[in-house]
C-alpha cells in the first residue's frame, strides 16, 4: 500500500515498490535503475543467475499497466555502466510501452552510446521539470529555489530501524528533507545507503507491501 504526500500542493504516492507516483502528471519516477548489473557480474566472473523474467522489468510494467501513466522518469543510473545484453531488456520493455514518454536524467554510470537511447526514443536530460516547480535530477540538486521541489536519486537511501532483541531491520526508504526528495534504488542489485536522518527530515521505510512513515529515536 503507497502513502500520499504532498510536495507543496501536488499529491505524491510513495510506492511499495519503490517508485514515485505523480498521480496529477500521470507520471512514474523511477531511481537507479542500473539494468545490467547482472550481466556486468557475470562478466567479472561473479556467479548470477539467469532468470526467465526480469523482475524488476515485471514490476515496473505492473505499476504502468495498475495507474494511469503517460510519463515515466528515470533519476540516472538507468543502465549499470558499459552496454551487455541486458539492454535488449529495455529495447524489448520500449517496445512494450510505445504511448508512455520515457526521459532520463543522466546519471554517473550512464555511459551507453548516445544513438542507443535516441533510437529507443528515450528523451535525455541534465534536468526534467514534471511541474512548474517540481524538478527531477540524478544527484540531488545543491541549491533549491524556495519556491521549487527536487525528486533525486544516487544516493540509494535505506535506514537501520531498531528491533526487540538487539536486531536492526535495513529498510530502503524515501527521504524528505527541506525541499528534497530522494528516491530509493529501484534495482534489485543495487545496495543501500544508511543515512543518519537531518534534523527534521521525514522518512518513509518500504517493507513488504507497505509505506510508513517512520521517526527515528532522538538522539
Amino acid at each position: 500500500m503507497g502513502k500520499t504526500i504532498h510536495l507543496t500542493d501536488t499529491p505524491a504516492v510513495l510506492l511499495p515498490e519503490r517508485a514515485l507516483l505523480l498521480p496529477d502528471q500521470e507520471t512514474l519516477v523511477v531511481a537507479d535503475w542500473h539494468l545490467g548489473k547482472a550481466a556486468h557480474f557475470r562478466k567479472a566472473g561473479i556467479f548470477m543467475p539467469t532468470p526467465r523474467k526480469d523482475n524488476d522489468v515485471v514490476r515496473l510494467q505492473s505499476l504502468m499497466d495498475l495507474y494511469p501513466v503517460r510519463t515515466v522518469v528515470f533519476l540516472g543510473d538507468l543502465f549499470h555502466s558499459e552496454l551487455n545484453s541486458e539492454w535488449l531488456v529495455f529495447e524489448r520493455f520500449r517496445e512494450d510501452n510505445p504511448g508512455i514518454r520515457f526521459v532520463l536524467t543522466r546519471g554517473n554510470h550512464d555511459i551507453l552510446p548516445e544513438n542507443l537511447l535516441v533510437e529507443n526514443d528515450v528523451d535525455v536530460l541534465p534536468a526534467f521539470s514534471v511541474a512548474p516547480h517540481i524538478v527531477c535530477t540524478h544527484h540531488p540538486m545543491a541549491h533549491v529555489s524556495p519556491l521549487q521541489f527536487n525528486i533525486a536519486g544516487h544516493v540509494h537511501p535505506g535506514c537501520l530501524i531498531p528491533a526487540a532483541g538487539r536486531q536492526a531491520y535495513r529498510l530502503p526508504c524515501f527521504y524528505r528533507h527541506r525541499q528534497t526528495l530522494l528516491l530509493p534504488a529501484f534495482g534489485a542489485l543495487t545496495g543501500l545507503h544508511l543515512l543518519r536522518p537531518s534534523r527534521g527530515a521525514q522518512i518513509y521505510p518500504v517493507a513488504g507491501n507497505g509505506v510508513w512513515e517512520w521517526k527515528p529515536p532522538e538522539r
